[in-house]
Formats: structure tokens, sequence, C-alpha cells
């Protein structure tokens, strides 16, 4: 009983992984990018990678260090 049972499953277990391998073979799909910094809607939301945030935070920083000092001591 046990032998049918298996082999009936092997069966549709490779069936089902052939209908997946062919769906994919033989669809075209557009993958969204992975990377940060090249993905439109990331950037629509000012989503950064985090060295164009350190480059960003770093212009921020240069920019406020030339502003006058708040104490005198400094």
């Amino acid at each position: 009983m046990f032998l049918p049972l298996f082999l009936l499953t092997l069966a549709f277990v490779a069936l089902a992984i052939l209908a997946m391998g062919v769906n994919i073979f033989f669809t075209k799909k557009d993958f969204p990018e992975t990377m940060i910094g090249h993905n439109k809607a990331l950037r629509k939301r000012k989503i950064y990678c985090m060295k164009t945030e350190q480059v960003i935070l770093d212009k921020k920083y240069k920019q406020k260090k030339h502003v006058a000092p708040k104490c005198s001591g400094c």
C-alpha cells in the first residue's frame, strides 16, 4: 500500500515541478530591480543606499560647518 501511494505522490510532485519550470521558461516577466540605488519606486520615496545617504549627510554637515559657531570659546 505504501509503494503505490509513494509513487503517485512522487509523480504529482514531479509534474508540479515540471509545470513550474515550463511556466518560468516560457513567460517573460520583468523582475523588480533589487539594488536600492537603481529602484525607481524607492527613489521616489527618497530611500537611498547607505553610501548615498552618507554623502548627503556629509554635504549637509559641511554646509552647517561654515555657519558661525554658537559659542566663542570653541
